[in-house]
């Protein structure tokens, strides 16, 4: 994932180029101090994350109820033909080499964009230019992911995207101003970043004023930086959850009831209490809990050890589970291991490497194991991950009654549909279970109060809005301070 970094950023800073006035100094520099665990042993987290929100855009975003919001595109609308979108670009805006961002250049760039976001899901059949500033994606039929997919990320061949900032040309810790972003130049003048052995050693320096944000704080150092003065702290809800994926294929997993039952025997809200620290929230299936389309009173697991027992009907249960070797994988398993012990399960964690954990559930060789996966907050995330004809699907999870499931939410033609296609899928896990779905895991950025972070939607990272950001003045410090 560095090496992935590395390259994105030397690619794209081969593309920057010169402008009149490139020697004017913006406000101000951000320093974050990224930790070596959550930069590298992670492929969802670390600079990879950074690179995304603030180098490279799609024509929407995802809102955090799971609507598609505008982003590169000022808006769309649908076609007469109930299976196109007429997207509006907006105006003004250029890529990161100085080249406009037109309806042509982005019909040429969009079906392959779709295609690395969501596979064969994306469903493109054409896409041409209907104006200047306007273009027509074609799609093979009608679907409520049609919007979804405008998420995809448009980079040009030589790097180039057109987010607010851009990568500093023969440098990799180094980003800076857009400063011909087409809602404004940033505040920022860069942002720079520097690798860390550990979170506490970037917290010292922190304190020392040497950076101004850490990048991502777990669950183990967030009380130790609740009662700090000189820094802020923000947390969020990320799009992933702790999960147990059980494999069908083995013998001591193939019934349903007994995958019920090791659901029921599971305290969630404990979990999130006792593993996580309490900086979770307890899961309830595969649909992020916040999309405007989840039912209130859909089907869902609850902690019943007595019927998790009658289920078991007396079977002595016992199975492996696949352990990745960092915090808080490892406190997840024992506190899981102990709730399943008590009504007679036991759950063997193993612990292997990401690599190989990955190459044993491509081959489905594993009874279970614990994963993070993501879910959320649009239907398009959890059907590329448990839908098994999607090349995201790496763990062959899933079986023939989700396939269904999930096709009719693709096949709804309207909300009423959707939400009644979302039900079916949570009743479709419920009844079915692949998975033992644990807790939405939560992180934190801290900033120093030397900067001004304004606020983002409720729940959002506020790397969102990291082109707002400013230095705060000195009554602004001490304002935060009290």
């Amino acid at each position: 994932m560095l090496g992935a970094w590395v390259a994105l950023l030397v690619t794209a800073g081969s593309c920057q180029r010169r402008r009149d006035g490139a020697g004017s100094a913006l406000p101000a520099i951000l320093r974050i101090g990224v930790s070596q665990w959550s930069a590298s042993t992670n492929p969802v987290q670390g600079l990879r994350q950074l690179s995304q929100i603030l180098v490279v855009e799609g024509l929407a975003r995802t809102g955090e109820d799971g609507r598609m919001q505008p982003s590169l595109a000022e808006g769309w609308t649908v076609g007469a033909n109930g299976r196109s979108l007429i997207v509006k670009l907006h105006a003004n805006a250029r890529f990161h080499d100085g080249s406009p961002v037109n309806a042509e250049t982005v019909a040429a760039l969009l079906p392959d964009a779709m295609k690395k976001l969501v596979g064969s899901v994306s469903d493109v059949e054409r896409v041409h230019a209907t104006g200047a500033d306007t273009i027509e994606v074609l799609f093979r039929e009608s679907s409520p992911f049609m919007v979804e997919t405008l998420e995809a990320p448009l980079q040009k061949p030589n790097g180039a995207s057109t987010g607010p900032f851009e990568a500093v040309a023969n440098s990799t810790t180094e980003l800076t101003a857009n400063r011909d972003y087409y809602l404004g130049r940033p505040e920022l003048a860069s942002v720079r970043v520097e690798m860390f052995p550990s979170v506490r050693t970037a917290w010292a320096e922190m304190l020392r004023g040497r950076t101004d944000m850490l990048w991502e704080v777990g669950p183990d150092a967030l009380p130790s930086l609740e009662k700090a003065n000189s820094i802020s702290l923000f947390t969020f809800t990320r799009r992933y959850q702790y999960v147990i994926v059980l494999n069908p294929d083995a013998p001591q997993l193939k019934s349903a009831a007994i995958r019920r039952a090791l659901n029921l025997a599971v305290n969630r809200d404990a979990v999130v209490r006792n593993a996580l620290n309490s900086y979770g929230v307890a899961s309830t299936g595969p649909i992020w809990p916040r999309n405007w389309a989840m039912p209130r009173d859909a089907a869902t697991f609850k902690f019943d050890p007595a019927a998790a027992a009658s289920l078991l009907s007396g079977t002595r249960l016992r199975f492996t589970c696949l352990v990745p070797p960092d915090a808080p994988y490892e406190r997840l398993a024992l506190e899981v291991k102990r709730q399943l012990g008590a009504v007679g399960i036991d759950m063997v964690p193993e612990e292997v490497s990401y690599d190989e954990q990955a190459r044993r559930g491509a081959k489905r060789e594993y009874d279970a194991m614990l994963t993070e996966l993501i879910s959320g907050p649009t239907l398009l995330r959890p059907y590329v991950i448990w839908h098994s004809d999607t090349p995201y699907n790496w763990g062959r999870f899933g079986n023939a009654r989700i396939d269904a499931a999930l096709d009719r939410v693709r096949a709804s033609a309207s909300d009423e549909a959707f939400r009644a296609a979302i039900t079916g899928v949570q009743q479709t896990f419920v009844d079915d279970p692949p998975a033992v779905f644990l807790a939405w895991s939560q992180r934190a950025r801290a900033v120093s109060n030397r900067f001004l972070v304004p606020a983002s939607e409720s729940g959002r990272d506020i790397l969102s809005t990291m082109r707002l950001w400013k230095p705060a003045s000195a009554a602004e410090q001490r304002a935060s301070r009290n």
